[in-house]
């Protein structure tokens, strides 16, 4: 023992008062220092016993106040400090405790007693020393706690006491709670704040020792709650003190706990309480009562587990054992109708708030009490009574307001309670895709704005199964309409539509791992798929039916049809086992309106109302109806564009992709306007790229069955067909000036995009060899569809072989795409057919090839004509006019070589060719020089023609206007091409015929001495046509019957679709009779009537052809055909 406590120790334990009370001071001076000081604290630590037994001494006989509260003081410090409490004897602790408990409950002196209960709130001493003296203990503090000399700091302390005593003592303090908490919930009721104030912390400090209450202390309350509580309560409401005494119900009623439902009288009266505050007017009053109707949770939620621990024990009974799972039975269905009768009990106000329009922290604190139900609830929330009861009505009450700046902290509550329950069922699946186990909406995402602090309750979610599918659907619809509301901001509509598509995807994920299960059967998948296209559809059809200018609720419900198809993939939406009805009214809107006329092309049958589709199919119907209403109301983003064509990829993609493609094709054809070229192009985009996608190989193999080929070719003319359904604009409204057709830079990048699509499609489909078979020829059929676009759009009819127009006009968008068209075919042709043809055998070129390019003429030649008519010349910057259309005809000549090719576009093309010779003067330089430089490449490849071409008069007189015109053109870059390739091949032939209409030119020509003429004649008798020279003039034309029966007509023959195979000759050749020959030789020497007749006519009598030889029967058969007989000529002549 040190010095300085030796003289401590000396004066607390002498007799003389003014010693005592000065040794205890500098005692108590010691201790605080010694604090700061370890070797002092040491040194009062190793004198303890002795200190510790003169303080006792003079608190057990206590004769003055002042020495009393010193030693009390110090007594305090010795039992609080860890490092003295730590080497007190066993003896020297169970005589402090004894002391003090004795002089708490036997002196008058208000300092004492309340230095005593300080002394006991402040020790540090061990479960081992005070267990032995708990009863002692617990007078000590009731008596404390009911404050005889009325003292509040006594009363102060002795809650501080029952504290410390309920965390070292805990289950001997639950175990007496009936002694020790009466006496502080009645302060609840004291009109001194500070009384009611000190129970209350002290209540919230103990809580988990009186709640859940035991027996006893239920049966207190209920005593007390009769005798004055419930009046206590009344007189406080009547008294304007509405918070404190619903502070009180509440903590009344958890005290109450499953002692309630016994006793349904008191608790019917106690309910009057709340009925008076949750209607109050005061917010403090509304959310006080909140608070306090998490007290009624407490003492409802466990109850039927109580009665189950009941029945549990009720079974030892063997009497109860023979019947117990009867019994166990009804009691179940007792206790879950009681339970639900709780629920609804606590549910009822909750809801009336939250329905209401309260203050935001009203609504915020009944959520808090809300939250707390749901944690009360344990894993019992999973069920679907308690989500019917609990979870629906609340979540609805949340989303029916706002979202706005004020309701921001409601929703992002209910947003992330639904995101937790949600993604419970894929937790795994979302950890592995994104690495976090959070997936709270207001955590991941954007608030709305500001931020809020909630009670947090630990909220036991258990995966959901396919019979919660629907609340959750119905919950995401719910959010979706009130976001869609036009009171709703921008920022705050586009946020709750992207957290829906979250939720919904969440949903997508769980479903799939339900579809996947083995344990799932099918009317299980039924199930799930009915709810989610049932949801898709009212989406689509209810919630966009009125949404005024709201134009993001199409783009929400475009990607929730996204999200279904990607998510569950085709193994599951493409199954031929699930079918469900077509009842869609798009779909039945359709059919009240006549598409047949665009609908006759497609080889499968169209798609009808209530018929029985895959539910892939059904959402390509809604995704069509979807993308429509957007491309109406809105304009299409860049966004929402790749949305679609990454769709149309990803179906196109799957494994079965041949039906998905042709119900797109067949939808899209419902739709014929120029606004949805936008969805015409997503398609396209995507079909270009799956088919050049080495990885979508079911795609390439579909496209060789035949029945996607007529589809296909149709999807390549919808952009012509689209704008076919517009108004036509006049020529005079359109006119030859620039001005009156104006061109905005959105139409511009439009075309330009239609373009560069059609081009790729086609490139892609030409390069993967489609429509390549013995009866169809992919650019020869797409050219005979346009022409037939061309025929609709200008009324164009066929007259011999010129074109005429009726009075309707072309609209100059369908000019400007199909001559784009045009110019891409003929490169594909130039490109593949005119040089693969080289590789191919005779018959192969013949029946493929020529098809393709007589085809392609007819095409060319059908739209110079509209050209002409039209006077368009490039109105546009990029609109195609003639010289580009010259420039890339220029560019296709220079690759002919057969000469059947060259003979077969000279026949063809040249009635349109020599209009625009005859007019060159009124149309613009650049045009001239295109058309210069083709009629150029024409001269070229006559000469170059493999084998080489005769010429001789029959193909003069064929050709006899173009040659004039050309001859003696007024553009010399026309007409001297022209002299020098007659100089070098009409001008070298001994014999020749000149038409009259070309004399006078030739004459002009050959008397200047630009023409060659040969000088010298043959006898008349060899003035006849070479056997190449009537081959050259008649291929291409037909001979047929004259309406008089008696002559014969030799015309130009307009190829169909299909080339028929050469047709074979006899070997023995057919000898003319001596009157054939004068007759053939006649017939030479007239001039051609063209009048009636046409280019190149000729005409004979039956009877100028009937004197055949006698000896064979067979070849008077034959010279009756006039097919026969054309081939006859040709190798006779």
């Amino acid at each position: 023992m040190s010095e300085e406590i030796q003289q401590i120790h000396t004066l607390i334990s002498s007799d003389d008062k003014f010693n005592k009370s000065s040794g205890y001071s500098a005692l108590f001076q010691f201790q605080q220092h010694s604090c700061l000081n370890p070797s002092s604290l040491q040194s009062l630590a190793h004198s303890s016993q002795s200190i510790i037994s003169s303080i006792v001494s003079d608190i057990s006989h206590v004769h003055d106040e002042e020495i009393a509260a010193q030693a009390l003081k110090c007594l305090g410090f010795m039992l609080y400090h860890p490092s003295v409490v730590s080497v007190l004897h066993v003896e020297d602790a169970n005589l402090v405790l004894g002391t003090l408990t004795k002089l708490i409950t036997t002196t008058k002196l208000k300092s004492a007693c309340n230095l005593g209960v300080w002394c006991l709130s402040v020790q540090q001493l061990g479960a081992s020393f005070l267990v032995t003296h708990f009863h002692s203990l617990l007078r000590a503090i009731v008596h404390a706690l009911d404050n005889p000399m009325g003292s509040l700091s006594t009363t102060f302390e002795a809650t501080q006491a029952v504290m410390k005593l309920s965390g070292q003592l805990s289950e001997q303090m639950k175990g007496s709670s009936h002694i020790w908490a009466p006496p502080i919930y009645r302060r609840l009721l004291s009109t001194d704040k500070r009384e009611r104030d000190s129970s209350e912390r002290c209540l919230l400090k103990i809580r988990s020792t009186v709640i859940p209450p035991s027996l006893d202390i239920s049966k207190v309350i209920v005593k007390d709650m009769k005798i004055k509580l419930l009046n206590g309560m009344k007189h406080l409401l009547d008294n304007g003190m509405k918070t404190q005494a619903i502070c009180a119900w509440g903590w009344f009623v958890r005290m109450l706990g499953s002692h309630a439902l016994k006793n349904r009288h008191l608790v019917n009266d106690m309910l009057k309480i709340p009925e008076r505050t949750f209607t109050d007017l005061d917010p403090q009053v509304q959310i006080a009562t909140q608070v306090a109707w998490e007290g009624l949770i407490d003492a409802l939620v466990h109850c039927p587990k109580l009665v189950s621990e009941k029945n549990a024990l009720a079974e030892e009974n063997s009497l109860e054992k023979q019947h117990s799972l009867g019994r166990k039975s009804c009691d179940d269905h007792a206790n879950a109708n009681g339970f639900s009768k709780s629920i609804r009990l606590i549910m009822t106000p909750l809801i009336g708030i939250m329905s209401s329009k309260c203050d935001i922290s009203v609504h915020s604190s009944c959520l808090n009490t809300w939250c707390y139900l749901l944690h009360k609830l344990d894993s019992s929330i999973n069920e679907p009574s308690m989500i019917k009861m609990v979870l629906e009505p609340i979540l609805k009450a949340i989303f029916q307001n706002g979202p706005d700046s004020k309701s921001v902290c409601l929703w992002n509550l209910g947003l992330d309670l639904l995101s937790d329950s949600i993604s419970q069922k894929c937790r795994d699946v979302l950890y592995q895709s994104t690495g976090s186990v959070s997936h709270r909406i207001s955590e991941n995402g954007h608030s709305l704005s500001g931020k809020c602090s909630w009670k947090q309750h630990l909220i036991r979610w258990m995966p959901w199964n396919i019979n919660q599918l629907d609340f959750y659907l119905n919950m995401i619809f719910h959010l979706t309409h009130q976001a869609s509301r036009p009171t709703v901001t921008c920022d705050h509509r586009s946020h709750v539509y992207d957290i829906s598509l979250k939720l919904f995807i969440y949903i997508l994920k769980g479903v799939k791992l339900d579809v996947e299960s083995p344990s799932t059967d099918y009317d299980g998948i039924m199930q799930c798929l009915n709810s989610l296209l049932t949801f898709i559809k009212k989406v689509c059809e209810d919630l966009c039916s009125d949404v005024g200018e709201n134009y993001d609720v199409y783009c929400t419900s475009i990607q929730f049809i996204d999200a279904i198809t990607k998510e569950l993939g085709p193994s599951i939406l493409g199954s031929p086992l699930y079918k469900f009805s077509l009842d869609l009214k798009y779909i039945d809107d359709l059919q009240s309106v006549d598409h047949c006329k665009h609908l006759k092309f497609l080889s499968v049958g169209c798609i009808s109302y209530m018929d029985k589709v895959s539910p892939l199919v059904y959402l390509i119907a809604l995704y069509f109806h979807m993308v429509v209403q957007s491309t109406m109301k809105s304009r299409q983003t860049e966004h929402v564009s790749q949305g679609m064509c990454e769709y149309f990829k990803f179906i196109f993609c799957l494994s079965d992709p041949l039906e998905n493609l042709l119900t797109s094709i067949g939808f899209l054809y419902r739709h014929v306007q120029p606004i949805y070229l936008s969805i015409w192009i997503a398609l396209a985009q995507g079909l270009n790229y799956s088919v050049s996608d080495v990885n979508c190989k079911s795609l390439q193999e579909a496209l060789s069955d035949s029945t996607v080929y007529s589809s296909i070719c149709h999807l390549l003319i919808y952009p012509i067909v689209a704008h076919s359904e517009v108004p036509r604009m006049t020529l005079s409204n359109a006119s030859a000036s620039l001005d009156n057709y104006p061109e905005s830079p959105e139409r511009k990048l439009r075309f330009e995009l239609v373009i560069q699509t059609w081009e790729s499609l086609y490139g892609s489909l030409s390069a993967l060899g489609f429509g390549c078979s013995s009866a169809t020829n992919f650019s020869g059929d797409l050219c005979m569809l346009l022409s037939s676009c061309l025929d609709e759009n200008g009324g164009m009819v066929e007259s011999d072989t010129d074109f005429e127009l009726t009075c309707n006009d072309v609209d100059l968008d369908v000019l400007h795409l199909t001559g784009n068209f045009l110019i891409g075919i003929l490169g594909q042709i130039q490109a593949l057919e005119l040089v693969s043809e080289l590789d191919g055998s005779k018959f192969d070129r013949d029946s493929k090839i020529l098809c393709c390019i007589k085809n392609c003429l007819k095409f060319v030649a059908k739209y110079m004509n509209l050209l002409r008519i039209k006077m368009v010349r490039d109105p546009l910057p990029g609109f195609v006019g003639t010289s580009r259309l010259y420039s890339a005809l220029a560019s296709f000549i220079s690759c002919l070589h057969w000469k059947q090719d060259i003979l077969h576009f000279l026949e063809i093309v040249s009635c349109p060719l020599l209009q625009w010779l005859s007019h060159m003067g009124m149309q613009d330089e650049r045009t001239n020089d295109q058309l210069q430089l083709m009629w150029t490449e024409i001269l070229s490849c006559l000469r170059r023609s493999q084998p080489p071409i005769n010429f001789g008069s029959a193909l003069l007189k064929l050709h006899e206007p173009l040659f004039e015109k050309t001859l003696d053109h007024p553009y010399p870059s026309i007409s001297e091409p022209t002299i020098n390739f007659w100089n070098c091949t009409f001008g070298q032939q001994i014999i020749l015929d000149f038409p009259s209409s070309l004399l006078c030119v030739l004459d002009k020509l050959s008397r200047n001495g630009r023409l060659k003429l040969q000088k010298r004649s043959l006898p008349c008798h060899q003035k006849c046509h070479s056997h190449e020279e009537v081959n050259d003039a008649l291929q291409g034309y037909r001979v047929s019957a004259k309406p008089n029966g008696t002559s014969k007509r030799v015309e130009l023959v307009l190829d169909t679709l299909k080339e028929a195979p050469p047709l074979s000759f006899k070997k023995r050749r057919l000898e003319l009779t001596e009157h054939q020959k004068e007759v053939r030789r006649a017939q030479q020497g007239r001039e051609r009537a063209t009048g009636g007749h046409g280019p190149g006519i000729r005409t004979y009598t039956n009877a100028d052809f009937s004197q055949a030889r006698d000896n064979s029967q067979e070849s008077q058969e034959e010279i009756r055909d006039p097919e026969t007989i054309l081939q006859m000529l040709i190798k006779t002549i």
